[in-house]
């Protein structure tokens, strides 16, 4: 089951480690949804046919029209601590933006409306769809490894 709590606005230290607030609120994924616009799904990645028809209709609802494979591993990527502080950097995308977790684990944070952070622990089959101007980050868990598949909107990897 999926892990979404508040977080820390600026976390202190290590942003691959949990950083709940005292005391922790975790929320739920219909919670995420209306605080953030964030969507997310748990795949069944045994059941093929399920997998490959929910991924073809969100592409089709969202207009994605390009995937990749992205992945961040301590062991094989060049200069991975830099990537990291990279990637957690606060962004915004004009386009929406999905990601699934194939291998490994990861954080997103999103912020919501209010000016809070929420941050979901995606793993293996799970989905995430962070809509157009959310701020957002990314990083690790302290695994340091998390292979994603990434769907775009247009022809520039984020």
């Amino acid at each position: 089951m999926v892990q979404i709590w508040v977080t820390e606005p600026y976390p202190c230290g290590d942003p691959r480690l949990p950083h709940h607030i005292f005391p922790p609120k975790m929320i739920t994924p219909d919670e995420l949804t209306k605080r953030t616009g964030t969507l997310y799904w748990k795949l069944d990645t045994l059941d093929q046919i399920a997998l490959s028809k929910r991924i073809t209709m969100m592409k089709l609802e969202r207009k994605f029209t390009r995937e990749d494979i992205y992945t961040l591993d301590a062991a094989t990527t060049a200069n991975f601590s830099d990537k990291i502080d990279e990637l957690f950097e606060e962004a915004t995308n004009v386009d929406d933006q999905a990601r699934m977790i194939i291998e490994g684990s990861a954080y997103f944070d999103v912020e919501d409306k209010k000016g809070d952070w929420v941050r979901i622990l995606c793993e293996y089959g799970d989905l995430i769809l962070i809509p157009a101007n959310v701020n957002h980050r990314f990083t690790t868990t302290p695994k340091n490894f998390v292979k994603i598949r990434r769907f775009f909107k247009t022809d520039e990897a984020c």
